[in-house]
């Protein structure tokens, strides 16, 4: 979403950013195609560089640290999606652009969070790969800070704040002692 909203035409009057939730997929749409003009099917994402129609509003949101300043949002899209449990090639993010409008979609995946253990009616809890990645991290370094992790694991600082959260609400990992010196324990994992 924000990456649409950073890169919409906002010459064009009474146009906006739609957001369509379906059964199968989520897809957003902008007004406002490629800003250098190309079509963006026709391109190789991995070597899409970043033209900013809105270089102030941009630099606001990195503030904000709702995105990087570096132009990785395409390929972050890619690669968060990529570390989702369930997903599979064919799910991947579908990019379209058109001199008018820009669109992605991108696939639901079967990613469920909690799968119960039928015999002792206790549930089990199952990680994501980035879980378990930020896990391994912690184990090697305690200490390490969430932007160092974002950093490593080529995410944003806030999904790793949201998958820090996660691990928190099921019970395998806690922080002991204060933010800016405090430390992180896994207590157990599954």
């Amino acid at each position: 979403m924000v990456n649409h909203f950073i890169h919409r035409d906002y010459t064009v009057m009474g146009s906006e950013v739609h957001l369509d939730i379906y059964d199968d997929r989520l897809t957003v749409t902008s007004p406002g195609g490629m800003y250098n003009g190309l079509l963006i099917q026709n391109l190789n994402i991995a070597d899409v560089s970043s033209e900013r129609r809105n270089p102030i509003l941009a630099n606001v949101m990195a503030q904000l640290d709702y995105m990087e300043k570096r132009g990785s949002g395409l390929t972050r899209i890619c690669n968060e999606t990529k570390a989702l449990d369930g997903y599979k090639e064919e799910l991947k993010p579908v990019f379209k652009s058109t001199p008018t409008q820009f669109q992605t979609i991108i696939y639901a995946t079967s990613d469920t969070q909690n799968v119960g253990d039928h015999d002792g009616g206790v549930s089990e809890t199952k990680l994501t790969e980035r879980q378990q990645k930020i896990l391994n991290l912690i184990k090697e370094s305690p200490t390490i800070t969430g932007k160092q992790m974002s950093e490593t694991l080529s995410v944003s600082q806030r999904t790793i704040e949201r998958d820090l959260s996660a691990l928190q609400k099921k019970g395998v990992l806690k922080r002991e002692g204060k933010d800016n010196d405090g430390v992180w324990v896994v207590i157990s994992v599954c």
